[in-house]
């Protein structure tokens, strides 16, 4: 993530997948583990990702900067960034 968001921070994001504007996710960022090998994790407030079937998808993320993040979305909400 080229702009720096302290953890603990809450955005919303644009989704988009595969090109398609599905909607608006409230997202946290979090510190990731020791074990995971990225920069930042972030967890997803609310439930309209399940409705929009993003359970273990690939979808990009547009933040309020305009920086735009490809994440897989794990289980519970989970969100990794794809380098």
């Amino acid at each position: 993530m080229s702009t720096q968001y302290t953890f603990g921070s809450f955005h919303k994001v644009k989704v988009y997948d595969q090109e398609q504007f599905l909607g608006f996710l409230s997202l946290t960022v979090l510190e990731p583990k020791a074990t995971e090998n990225v920069d930042w994790i972030g967890q997803i407030r609310g439930s309209d990702y399940l409705v929009w079937g993003l359970n273990h998808k690939r979808v990009l993320f547009e933040f309020p900067s305009g920086e735009n993040i490809y994440v897989i979305v794990k289980s519970g909400g989970k969100i990794i960034p794809v380098r």
